[in-house]
This record gives C-alpha cells, sequence and structure tokens, in this order.
C-alpha cells in the first residue's frame, strides 16, 4: 500500500467523523425524546425487552451460562429460551459495573441507555462508510456521508431497534448484518476486510435463527464477487471463509452446551447453524485457493465449480439436517401456526398486513422500495464490473432483505437499513443537480428525492392514508382500543400483583413478560413458540365454551387466570371458537363481558386494566 493510498484512506476517515457524530446526535435525540421517559420508567412497548431483561436477571443472579430455561414460564418445568447469551452477558457487564454505587434498579436503567446506544454508534459508522462509497462513485462521497446520516437518522422501523429500553436482538443483528455489507464491498482494495465481513455474519447467525436468509445472501454475493473478478477477489473470499468458518466455530463452543452438540436445533445456535458455518466458509477458501487453474480459467467453468461445491455443500446440509429446511418454526404444529402465529406482527407477510392495514404497509417498507428505486438508477447502464462494488453488492443485500420482509415483515428493518445509503446517493445526487442548474423544478425534485428516501416520512403519509381509507368512527375505536391494549402492558398494570406470592397464572400470553419483569411470580403463556404447550393450553380454554374451558384450566398448573380485555387476542379467540361453540359463549366472551363462569373468582384489583380470576377446583 502507496503511502498516498494510505493518506486518501486517512483523509476519507476523518471526513467521515462529522457526518457520523451528527447522525449520531440528531438520532439519539429523537430516540431520548421518543423513548428516553419509558425507558426511565422500564416500560417496554416491545415485550422482548421485558423478557431479555428478566434473563438478564436470573444470568446477574447466577443462573447457568447454558441455562437457558425461564423457570418461571410454564413451571415447573420452564421453557427454554432459543435466544443467545452472550448479549444477557454484554447487557449485564454494565449492570455489575454500576450496581454497587447505584443499586440495581438504577444500573439497569443506564444500561437500557448504553447498550442501545453503542449499537447506535456502529449502525451510524457503518452507515456512513458504506454510503461514503456508494457516492465515490460520482464524486459524492462526503455529500452522500451526509445524507445517508440524515436519512438514516429517520429511519423507522430500524432506528427504533437502537431506541434507550432496546435489550432484543434486533439491533444486534443490523449493526451485524451491516458489517457484513462494509466488508464485501470493501474486498477489492482491502481483501483481509473479508474476514470482517465473515466474522460478522457469524456472529449474526449465531445470535438470532432468522438472519439466516441475509447470512445466505451475503454468502452468494462473496460467491458473485469471485465468479464475476477472480483476480479481484479470491484473496477476500478466502479471508470471508475464514472468517465465517472462524467465527461460527467459536460461537458454537461459547453457546452450546457439549451435551447438546449433537442435537439439531432449528431456532438457534446449534450443529446446523455450525454446518453451514463450516460449510459455507469450506466452499469459500476451495473456490478462492483450492481450485486448481483449469477449473477457474473461464467464467463457465467456474459457474461450474462453484455450482458444483454449492450443490455438495447444501445436499450435505440437507441430509444431516432436513427438519430444519422449512425454519425455525417448522416445528410449530397446526394449530399453534393458527391460532398463535398469526397473531404475531412481525410474522405476518408484507400483503397481509397491505390488506388489513395499507397505512403501516406504508409506512413498514416504503422507504425500503423507494431505495430499491434509487439503486435501479444509481446501476442504470452500469455494467457490473463498473458499478459492481460498492453498488452490485448493496443492492443485492437490499434484494434479499426486501425478499424477506415480503415473507415476512420483520425484514422490515433490514431493508430500511439497506435502502438508506441508495437514499442518501439519491438525495445528494439531487441537490447535486439542483446546485448546478437552480430552478424551482429542481428544487422540487431535490425535496421529494429527499422526502422520500427518509421512512419517517412514510411513516407520516401511512398515517395520512389510514386516515383517509377507514371512517373516523373505526378509527377513533381502533385508536381507542390500541391505548387501552397498551395500558395492559404498562409497570402500573403490574403493580397489584406484586403483593402476591408464590402465584402461577394461565394469562393471556402478551402479559407472560410484564409478570415476569415485575413481580416474582410464574405464567403459564408467553409470545414464544418453544412454550407452544402453556400456551395453547390458555388458548384452548379462551377458545371453549364455559363448560369445555373448566377442564382445560383445572388440569393447568396454575392457581389464577389472569387476561386484559383489551388485548387484541381476546377478541380473536372469540371470533375462533372451537368445538361449535357460538362465539358469544366462549370463555374469552364471557370473560371480556364480566361474566365469568363460578368456578372462576374475581379477585379484585385496583388501578390496573388487568382482571384476575381464581380457579376452582
Amino acid at each position: 500500500m502507496t503511502f498516498a493510498t494510505i493518506l486518501r484512506q486517512r483523509v476519507s476517515s476523518t471526513a467521515s467523523i462529522a457526518p457520523w457524530l451528527a447522525g449520531f446526535a440528531i438520532a439519539a435525540a429523537i430516540l431520548l425524546a421518543g423513548y428516553g421517559g419509558a425507558a426511565m420508567r422500564q416500560d417496554f412497548t416491545e415485550p422482548d425487552n421485558a423478557m431479555r431483561l428478566v434473563e438478564v436477571r436470573d444470568f446477574i443472579d447466577g443462573q447457568g451460562w447454558f441455562d437457558l430455561t425461564e423457570k418461571r414460564l410454564n413451571p415447573p418445568d420452564g421453557t427454554p429460551m432459543h435466544w443467545a447469551r452472550w448479549i444477557d452477558a454484554a447487557i449485564a457487564a454494565p449492570i455489575e459495573l454500576l450496581k454497587p454505587f447505584s443499586g440495581q434498579h438504577t444500573a439497569e436503567v443506564a444500561a437500557g441507555f448504553i447498550w442501545p446506544f453503542a449499537l447506535l454508534a456502529l449502525f451510524m459508522w457503518l452507515i456512513v462508510r458504506i454510503s461514503a462509497d456508494i457516492g465515490a462513485r460520482d464524486g459524492l462521497r462526503t455529500e452522500t456521508s451526509w445524507a445517508a446520516a440524515l436519512v438514516a437518522a429517520l429511519a423507522l422501523p430500524a432506528l427504533d431497534k437502537f431506541a434507550p429500553g432496546a435489550f432484543d436482538h434486533h439491533n444486534v443483528e443490523l449493526v451485524c448484518a451491516l458489517g457484513g455489507l462494509l466488508g464485501l464491498i470493501s474486498m477489492a482494495r482491502t481483501p483481509h476486510m473479508g474476514a470482517l465481513a465473515g466474522l460478522a455474519l457469524g456472529l449474526m447467525l449465531a445470535t438470532a435463527a432468522e438472519a439466516a436468509p441475509i447470512v445466505a445472501a451475503a454468502t452468494l454475493a462473496a460467491g458473485l464477487l469471485w465468479l464475476v473478478r477472480p483476480d479481484v477477489y479470491a484473496r477476500g473470499l478466502a479471508w470471508f471463509g475464514g472468517g465465517l468458518a472462524l467465527s461460527s466455530s467459536v460461537m458454537f463452543v461459547a453457546l452450546v452446551p457439549r451435551s447438546h452438540w449433537r442435537q439439531p436445533v432449528c431456532d438457534a445456535m446449534s450443529t446446523p447453524f455450525l454446518g453451514f458455518g463450516l460449510a459455507a466458509g469450506a466452499v469459500a477458501l476451495l473456490l478462492a485457493i483450492g481450485l486448481p487453474a483449469v477449473a477457474r480459467a473461464t467464467l463457465l467453468r467456474r459457474l461450474v465449480s462453484a455450482g458444483v461445491a454449492g450443490a455438495v455443500a447444501l445436499g450435505a446440509l440437507y441430509a444431516l439436517f432436513p427438519e430444519c429446511a422449512r425454519g425455525g418454526y417448522a416445528a410449530l404444529g397446526p394449530d399453534m401456526t393458527s391460532l398463535w402465529l398469526v397473531q404475531i406482527s412481525e410474522a405476518r407477510s408484507l400483503a397481509t398486513l397491505a390488506a388489513d392495514n395499507p397505512g403501516m404497509a406504508m409506512g413498514v417498507a416504503g422507504s425500503a422500495f423507494a431505495g430499491l428505486a434509487a439503486a435501479v438508477v444509481y446501476l442504470w447502464r452500469r455494467p457490473p464490473a463498473e458499478g459492481w462494488a460498492p453498488g452490485w453488492i448493496a443492492a443485492g443485500f437490499l434484494v434479499a432483505a426486501l425478499g424477506l420482509t415480503i415473507w415476512e415483515i420483520r425484514g422490515a428493518y433490514f431493508a430500511t437499513a439497506f435502502a438508506i445509503p441508495f437514499g442518501g446517493w439519491a438525495a445528494a445526487r439531487a441537490r447535486s443537480a439542483w446546485q448546478a442548474s437552480p430552478s424551482p423544478k429542481g428544487l422540487a425534485i431535490f425535496a421529494l428525492v429527499a422526502a422520500g428516501s427518509a421512512a419517517a416520512v412514510w411513516a407520516s403519509l401511512g398515517q395520512q392514508v389510514q386516515a383517509h381509507a377507514t371512517p373516523s368512527s373505526t378509527l377513533t375505536g381502533y385508536k381507542a382500543r390500541e391505548a387501552s391494549s397498551r395500558d395492559c402492558m404498562k409497570p402500573e398494570a403490574f403493580a397489584p400483583l406484586q403483593s402476591m406470592e408464590h402465584a402461577t397464572f394461565l394469562n393471556n400470553f402478551m402479559l407472560g413478560p410484564g409478570v415476569l419483569q415485575w413481580t416474582g411470580l410464574s405464567v403459564i403463556a408467553g409470545p414464544y413458540h418453544r412454550d407452544a404447550t402453556g400456551t395453547m393450553t390458555m388458548i384452548n380454554a379462551l377458545r371453549s365454551d364455559t363448560e369445555a374451558a373448566r377442564p382445560i384450566i383445572q388440569r393447568a398448573l396454575a392457581g389464577y387466570v389472569l387476561v386484559c380485555p383489551a388485548l387484541p387476542e381476546m377478541a380473536f379467540y372469540a371470533r375462533h371458537p372451537a368445538n361449535g361453540a357460538a362465539p358469544q359463549d366462549t370463555l374469552a366472551a364471557r370473560l371480556n363481558a364480566n361474566a365469568p363462569p363460578d368456578w372462576l373468582t374475581r379477585v379484585p384489583l385496583e388501578g390496573t386494566p388487568l382482571r384476575l380470576y381464581r380457579i376452582q377446583r
């Protein structure tokens, strides 16, 4: 590397500091204004944040590294959670450091700001670096960095994953995905950046199984780079393969106890995911440094070699782990799929969401599709050899994330993030064109492009669409129900339960994390697929008429029934009665009408919308 190259990189790195800091400051201010007060109260809008905090507390209190069983979720055996323990340890670290000075509660609140904001800083730095490379082709490196930083600060639903109190793993996934993207687009000039991509993607896969489609797409992208330009990308591909295999191996040993090494778990780090990391890493190393010259002499030969190696690797993985071919939810029974999974909002398809709430669909995916349009313009009439790094790679990530979003809207935060560099480039390009030839039309185009790049604008438009498409009475009723439902999840709702001792609730599954967070009591149901037995017990009871529900509830290892009439799941069970029961005769409908059967005795609770009933046996 020449002195001039080093100097250029140093100047480029220094120039990226200002937009990074500005983007971080703006995003942090927005998140503090929107979520800071709730985080101070540990009032989590996302149940997974509450559940993660419960796991962290258990870990701090001495639960073993490999023991992920939540003992108070469907006791007496509890529920083994599928989340990565390393995140629990990372969140626990600042709590343990601060606890001697501030106490446990204040330390937890502080960690609720430290953890997501540290990840936000990484997220913004990666966005600025990637966007600078996108804009560099048109001489807009600095302008695109600034524009992307501003777009990222308004990039919901990706940005809210870094809100205060965001303990869930989605923010880690976003940082890892962007780290993988940066590594891949940097391999041409710095081959060892392939190791960064491999390490980041291996960590991402070990953190959450839902990341598998993004990791698979990134692995395919790495192979395509070598396929088109082996002279440029062979060394980078070797580094990538080594990094992916290494991180998969390290995380497997770190997260999976030896007694489980032979178990083909499909929803968490396990042998199948280790197998993927090793197989993909081996194929990458083979293509990069293991093929004879004759097998890589032409594009066709490289294609055949890569196809054979990839087919063998995939065939071996399928032969060894066929049960994982359909994903982590494949083991769910038909009832759990049709009665529970359909109520999990992030598991809905984009088409389903659009049919139910087109305004929300616009807010969720609008900026991602706008980013795709910008990517098409960016790459139009540019052959892959000219725009491959970084444009084609970043576009590939975006397309993969949009495909995931169409299938399940949980992919929207990936798609939103991958769209940011293209949105920033489009805004910078429109601004440059307007400055070169000032006119009202140019200004209007610039304003339109800049607004279209911001996810917050799409969310606002979606709200307006929904307001105009929905009758005002219906919309008012919906907002009232939504507010009432939210009241059932607030810390105050669980306060009256704290005086109870040694109680176990048969409960709405959405109430489970809150009970575990705010009390020392136990619950049968929670919004987690591994708790299928406990959750289906409650679902089957609420869907049944009172006579059929009685033996279901009385067989449960619970002393009380806990419900929130305002939660959507209560109305859902009444609309989906079991065994021919009339909707108004279901237990859900009876409890919503405050007309419990005689074998449930109402326990008065003050200051809460929750209703508690003692089970009579």
